[in-house]
């Protein structure tokens, strides 16, 4: 959470702090929140709490993102899928692994 810097503001994260859930259940509907909708009261209190804890907000942006790079990369997952390596690197790679089992 912010560390508030007056009275006002004090009293204002203290409210929102009391109503909103904690950090923990938060994390876990913006979750939830990639599977399924959740309801608008839900979804409200979420909005609250982003507006004195920005580690949450962070977090819910990182799922964001991390939804986005994942719904492209079944489109170019093929593309990756077929590189594959020379008899030589091949070669360099068992030799290496079996060094690190001696």
């Amino acid at each position: 959470m912010i560390e508030p810097t007056n009275r006002a503001t004090k009293k204002f994260v203290e409210i929102v702090a009391n109503v909103t859930p904690h950090c923990h259940d938060v994390t876990r509907l913006l979750s939830e929140s990639m599977d399924r909708r959740l309801p608008l009261r839900t979804r409200l209190l979420i909005r609250l709490h982003f507006s004195i804890c920005v580690w949450c907000k962070r977090y819910g942006r990182h799922l964001k993102l991390l939804r986005n790079c994942s719904s492209e990369f079944p489109e170019k997952g093929c593309e990756y899928g077929s590189a594959t390596l020379s008899s030589s690197a091949r070669e360099r790679l068992k030799n290496a692994l079996q060094g690190m089992n001696r």
